[in-house]
């Protein structure tokens, strides 16, 4: 973090890359010990809560040493308790509030549970708009990791391509006009022009 562009959100395409792409980088001191002191004292109250038997599984015993270093991983396949740190898939992007002055893709192929694909613009619009923290950054940064087989006009695409539609599946019922019309001080046709 030389260039001081932390804090950074990864997005991966896999847990396993997560994982994988946290421990190579976990050499990366990025705390002090005061930061390191409390780190430990936090992951220890956390992992208090759990069963002895699940505070000796791999993936709780490998985290400390990664978080006190001031790296963090998150996907869903991580125990709930242990959620409080990050290295992240995509799912981190959707409706999570944790903006990072740089967001870095170590990929912008995924497999969708079907096919490998590319991102869509969408899905790029998404997770890129992490970079850049209100009130603290003049301009978020983006790092793009691109294989050499992507094409320009894909890599524009990605990039500066249309957002995906918007379907709205709001669907007006009786019931929704019959409950408005018993709502006090509520006009009903102002509530349904405007849905």
């Amino acid at each position: 973090m030389e260039r001081q562009l932390s804090p950074v959100i990864v997005f991966s395409f896999s847990r396993k890359e997560c994982e994988v792409q946290a421990m190579e980088i976990s050499s990366l001191d990025l705390t002090d010990s005061r930061e390191k002191f409390l780190i430990q004292d936090v992951f220890c109250n956390a992992i208090a809560l759990l069963s002895e038997e699940d505070r000796k599984l791999p993936q709780v015993e490998s985290l400390l040493p990664i978080l006190k270093n001031g790296i963090g991983i998150h996907h869903s396949g991580l125990l709930p308790i242990i959620k409080e740190a990050l290295f992240a898939t995509e799912t981190f992007s959707m409706g999570l509030n944790m903006p990072a002055k740089t967001v870095l893709f170590t990929a912008v192929r995924k497999f969708d549970g079907k096919v490998h694909r590319w991102l869509s613009s969408g899905e790029y619009i998404q997770m890129s708009g992490r970079a850049g923290r209100r009130g603290l950054d003049k301009r978020g940064v983006v790092i793009l990791v691109l294989e050499s087989s992507i094409g320009a006009d894909i890599a524009k695409n990605i990039i500066k391509g249309d957002a995906d539609p918007l379907n709205s599946e709001f669907r007006l019922t009786y019931n929704m006009v019959l409950n408005l019309f018993r709502v006090e001080g509520i006009n009903p046709e102002f509530m349904l022009e405007r849905s």
